[in-house]
């Protein structure tokens, strides 16, 4: 058996099968929206599997990407989510308004944050300083997991389409 590898270049007629992974961002309406809407569905995906640990972590960067999405392009490099927040408060930006649906997903940021300061847990085994990762969370409901995953989505989601349509 000869290695094929399951990796298209732009432009090769696979791009166009209907079952083909479109993996480069060149072919999206929106780069931002599409990625986010692919780590919201792949987060689902694994809290509806029971695969905990990815979920941890899906969920985890999903919160990432969004927040760094409102910040877009200027945003805090690296990992950490409380840099990310402390980041949009000083801009003023609504997230931290205090209402209902913002407290909530600030809550939720807060809490995947507290269990992973670094953003290593879930990645790995283990974290980067050797310890079993998620030590000190141990489980999740997954029905409010997922709900906080779909609250933190539809927030960005409809953020980033009021800051599409905002005059410049």
């Amino acid at each position: 058996m000869t290695y094929r590898s399951p990796f298209g270049e732009i432009g090769t007629a696979e791009h166009n099968d209907e079952d083909a992974l479109c993996l480069s961002r060149t072919h999206c309406a929106d780069a931002v929206e599409d990625t986010l809407a692919e780590f919201h569905q792949a987060a689902v995906a694994t809290i509806d599997s029971g695969a905990a640990q990815p979920a941890f972590f899906l969920a985890r960067q999903l919160a990432e990407l969004g927040l760094k999405a409102l910040h877009a392009p200027d945003f805090p490099r690296g990992h950490n989510l409380a840099t990310l927040l402390e980041s949009l408060r000083q801009r003023d930006d609504e997230l931290l308004d205090g209402g209902t649906e913002q407290n909530l997903v600030v809550a939720f940021v807060r809490d995947l944050h507290e269990y992973d300061p670094i953003g290593d847990e879930g990645r790995y085994p283990t974290t980067l300083s050797g310890e079993p990762a998620l030590a000190t969370v141990c489980c999740a409901d997954p029905t409010g997991l997922r709900e906080h995953v779909d609250r933190l989505h539809g927030y960005i989601r409809r953020r980033l389409a009021t800051l599409a349509s905002s005059p410049v």
